[in-house]
């Protein structure tokens, strides 16, 4: 599946990608500028603060989260909405997109090329709320099952099946994704891969959109969901425990799969893995995961071999000094739940550190 992706990219590099308008984006973007700063002004640092000097502000806001750290003036529910419209905002500059890393459970807005606009760009955001939904709640809630949609169920899941029916498709610009190789059954030791494309240019995920209305206080969400197919030979070493990926529509393609008219039959034969020679995956720190940080820095997408990690532990294991192993272990792996017996199960494991074909 994919819940992890990254979208870093110049404005001029893609706007001659998909031949498009950015200015509606930047118009999506002022009131969530305006509600930032209105927030902004109930607390005293927060107020005197610039978005232009931003790793302050997230180191603040970082804090703020701590237990017993929120100002009297905040609550917990603007400490979340100033911490998302942050989030949002500083992934755009003036020259581009800088989202080093994106987080599904984010729900943060992604710039996509709809079949209903196809000449700009618009904010939309990742989980899709079917039309239908009528309860507020249980339609926030439905988003944590929607980031991804099996594309050869499409067409008959109920949460999809409208969308794909009224060709409610739409490009979704990325720089690559996360995924993480399980090295045990259970996923309790994963390591992270970053996969991207050989020629590092923009690529376009497959997505289906959807337009939904809060009755409660009739305010539009525009929401889309990311298509995934079989997983290509990589994808089969990395994603180990589901063997997905998600689907990519090659630039020759691209204009099709925006095609109103486009066929079920051709719409789902566009829906193929890529090709393993075009793409490479490596194993990143776990930084992108590690909480109470800012994880949208380019360092999480920096390479890491884990073998160094996995021998050092080795070597504590073998001279009786588990507690060491352990610690050396955790400081590079995922997962705070990992305990001796893990580390001795996947100790004489092969991680390769980067895959090509």
């Amino acid at each position: 599946m994919c819940y992890h992706k990254s979208f870093v990219v110049d404005i001029s590099e893609l706007l001659d990608h998909y031949s498009a308008s950015f200015n509606s984006i930047t118009a999506e973007l002022d009131p969530i500028r305006e509600r930032f700063t209105l927030l902004s002004l109930k607390d005293e640092w927060l107020s005197t603060s610039s978005l232009n000097e931003a790793n302050p502000i997230g180191e603040r806001l970082i804090q703020y989260s701590q237990k017993d750290a929120l100002p009297a003036t905040l609550t917990k529910p603007e400490l979340s909405e100033l911490k998302w419209c942050f989030k949002t905002l500083t992934g755009f500059d003036a020259d581009g997109v800088r989202r080093y890393y994106e987080n599904g459970f984010d729900y943060l807005p992604t710039p996509i090329i709809t079949v209903g606009a196809p000449e700009e760009f618009k904010l939309f955001t990742w989980g899709l709320i079917p039309f239908f939904m009528s309860d507020r709640e249980k339609a926030m809630q439905l988003r944590t099952s929607t980031l991804n949609c099996v594309s050869e169920e499409m067409y008959n899941t109920p949460s999809y099946r409208e969308a794909a029916k009224n060709a409610q498709r739409c490009l979704i610009p990325v720089s690559g994704f996360y995924e993480w190789r399980w090295l045990d059954e259970k996923g309790t030791v994963k390591i992270p891969y970053y996969v991207t494309f050989r020629d590092q240019k923009v690529r376009s995920m497959a997505g289906l959109y959807s337009r939904w209305k809060d009755k409660t206080t009739d305010h539009y969400h525009y929401t889309y969901t990311v298509l995934t197919t079989r997983a290509n030979t990589i994808l089969e070493y990395v994603h180990n425990n589901k063997m997905r990926m998600p689907v990519f529509i090659g630039k020759e393609n691209e204009k099709d799969w925006l095609n109103k008219d486009l066929s079920k039959d051709d719409v789902l034969n566009l829906c193929q893995p890529s090709k393993d020679p075009d793409m490479r995956a490596y194993t990143v720190s776990k930084l992108l995961t590690t909480r109470n940080i800012n994880n949208n820095v380019p360092a999480v997408r920096n390479p890491m071999n884990y073998e160094a990690a996995l021998q050092e532990a080795h070597r504590f294991l073998q001279a009786g000094d588990k507690k060491k192993a352990l610690e050396a272990f955790k400081n590079s792996i995922s997962g705070q739940q990992i305990k001796l017996g893990d580390l001795e199960n996947v100790a004489g494991q092969e991680i390769l550190a980067e895959l090509e074909f």
